[in-house]
């Protein structure tokens, strides 16, 4: 999917991938933007939350808001599914979100099984395995957000892939960074370490990558010329290395943070 670089100007190659002007300044940017958080997180004093934190008492703040959580990520994925199709068409709108929501979920249900890393109150009225079904609501409708705002302005529709990847990564975290550390408090979900207000910052480079990976993949595959046979097969074959490169990322993220916060 990756084509060959075309040399645009002396010293200068591009591809629809990558430009080798622009792209590693917007690297450089969001390392920058990595290293910030990291410096903001080290100063800035943070809490966990108590072994109390899945007691809900029925119709109390806290269960309130959790299923008030679900039925907002529900109408939201929903709201999602009909804009993308008025504005996509049935077929091409069936293939985004289908897919979506089954990286979103297996995403959440992998890592939840396997890891071990955190849990979600099992009050909510929405599961599925070990996974509160609001979550991959919710990462279905943030990936078609993303999407729909970088394809909407035609600046940010003329970068490269691994360009557009980054900056979907950057504005799910920026959504993610100010939400998380709330719903954790009200003990929706639970991190078993943190670093950040009950919340590790391994999460947010999960964040990042997840939905910069599922982005560049898409505008790849979508602007294939081949049969949708093919354009199925290559999103599928793009979701399962994003799975891989999202693994080894939040691995550096988390052992970093481990010496970083002894």
């Amino acid at each position: 999917m990756v084509g060959v670089f075309t040399m645009v100007d002396s010293g200068r190659f591009t591809n629809k991938w990558f430009d080798s002007r622009t792209t590693p300044r917007l690297a450089g940017i969001v390392a920058g933007l990595v290293v910030f958080t990291f410096i903001i997180a080290r100063l800035v004093p943070s809490r966990g939350i108590d072994g109390s934190w899945m007691d809900f008492e029925e119709g109390g703040d806290s269960w309130l808001i959790l299923h008030v959580f679900e039925m907002v990520c529900l109408s939201f994925m929903l709201i999602s599914i009909l804009h993308g199709w008025r504005r996509w068409g049935f077929k091409k709108a069936f293939f985004f979100f289908s897919f979506a929501f089954v990286y979103g979920f297996f995403l959440e249900e992998i890592t939840v099984y396997f890891s071990g890393y955190y849990v979600y109150n099992n009050e909510a009225w929405l599961q599925i395995g070990h996974t509160m079904m609001a979550v991959p609501f919710c990462w279905t409708a943030i990936m078609y957000s993303v999407i729909t705002l970088i394809e909407r302005n035609p600046v940010l529709g003329s970068l490269k892939l691994l360009e557009k990847g980054m900056l979907a990564g950057v504005l799910a975290v920026s959504i993610d960074i100010s939400i998380d550390a709330i719903f954790v408090a009200y003990g929706i979900w639970h991190w078993k370490e943190f670093q950040w207000f009950g919340v590790p910052l391994a999460n947010y480079a999960a964040w990042f990558m997840a939905v910069g990976g599922i982005t560049a993949v898409w505008y790849d595959v979508d602007s294939l010329p081949r049969p949708q046979i093919f354009k199925e097969v290559g999103l599928a074959v793009g979701m399962a290395l994003s799975y891989i490169s999202l693994l080894f990322f939040v691995l550096a993220i988390y052992l970093i943070s481990r010496l970083w916060f002894p």
